[in-house]
């Protein structure tokens, strides 16, 4: 089970340039303009459907060997999300999101998670300003605790064009995590560059959780640069193999990154001790996490 992918589409690209981005207009038009980066995506996908992308999702899993996968919408597209994870149940899961985790009505878009089929939330702090202990944002938790919803949290370095990383420490994490014991609370990327912090949370927790998903190449700019072994040793070192979950953070079907699968599985069957390990990393604990039934 892959727990990390992102799902796109010509939709949520024409809602993130219409969008009243606070940035200074050069800045902005950089990425969203005729010739930047955004525009050149949304090309690219005009006129694919959700039918379209989710039978290339369903050849790329199998030819990778992938059971299901747990989708984000990139722009906040909760109701295009919950209308490709409805195509197929069994393969597509999801984590919903909110524009703004402090606006007023942020919780109640969590409490409709359910009806639309979302299994978790995903918060992305230094593309979203805001620090995951702000007491702002705890109505948010609330929404989540109530609905049964893990709480997935995009931490450190990010390719996203517009970022602030005051707000990328997982650290900001620590007092939410405690006043919510019921929610699994789940680092992506390893910390992305925060790894020695993600490492501090997994003392005296047990609902703080972390992914590996995608290249890691945050390792490039941490002293030392560690080498993937390292990385995921620390990790089953700290959060033992029951508290890991396996990610490539893949964008596009025809680019399923099997490289990143293949890489990572054969660091983790170096390093766990025994099969249910490796098993419970590569699909038994998000099973868990979301509470779906073994196949």
């Amino acid at each position: 089970m892959d727990s990390h992918l992102h799902l796109v589409t010509a939709g949520m690209f024409r809602r993130l340039r219409e969008r009243a981005w606070p940035m200074r207009p050069r800045a902005l038009a950089a990425f969203t303009g005729e010739s930047g980066r955004w525009a050149e995506r949304l090309r690219s996908l005009e006129g694919v459907t959700l039918e379209q992308q989710a039978d290339e999702w369903i050849t790329a899993f199998d030819r990778a060997g992938v059971r299901t996968g747990f989708f984000i919408a990139i722009g906040e597209g909760n109701e295009e999300l919950s209308a490709f994870v409805h195509l197929h149940p069994w393969r597509f899961q999801a984590w919903g999101s909110v524009m703004d985790p402090t606006a007023p009505d942020a919780a109640a878009t969590v409490r409709r998670f359910r009806e639309w089929g979302l299994r978790g939330l995903k918060l992305y702090p230094p593309t979203q300003r805001f620090s995951a202990g702000d007491r702002a944002v705890y109505p948010l938790y609330e929404a989540a605790a109530e609905q049964g919803l893990a709480v997935l949290f995009h931490f450190g370095i990010t390719v996203a064009p517009f970022y602030d990383l005051q707000y990328a420490n997982p650290l900001h994490l620590s007092a939410a995590a405690k006043d919510f014991p019921e929610i699994t609370f789940a680092i992506a990327h390893c910390g992305a560059g925060f790894l020695r912090e993600t490492l501090f949370l997994a003392y005296h927790t047990d609902n703080i959780w972390v992914d590996t998903s995608g290249t890691n190449n945050w390792r490039d700019y941490t002293p030392g640069a560690p080498p993937l072994a390292e990385v995921f040793r620390d990790l089953l070192r700290t959060y033992g193999p029951r508290r890991i979950m396996f990610g490539t953070d893949s964008t596009l079907p025809h680019e399923y990154r099997e490289a990143i699968l293949n890489d990572q599985r054969a660091t983790f069957d170096r390093l766990v001790t025994t099969p249910e390990d490796g098993a419970a990393i590569f699909g038994g604990n998000a099973r868990r996490l979301f509470g779906l039934p073994d196949p």
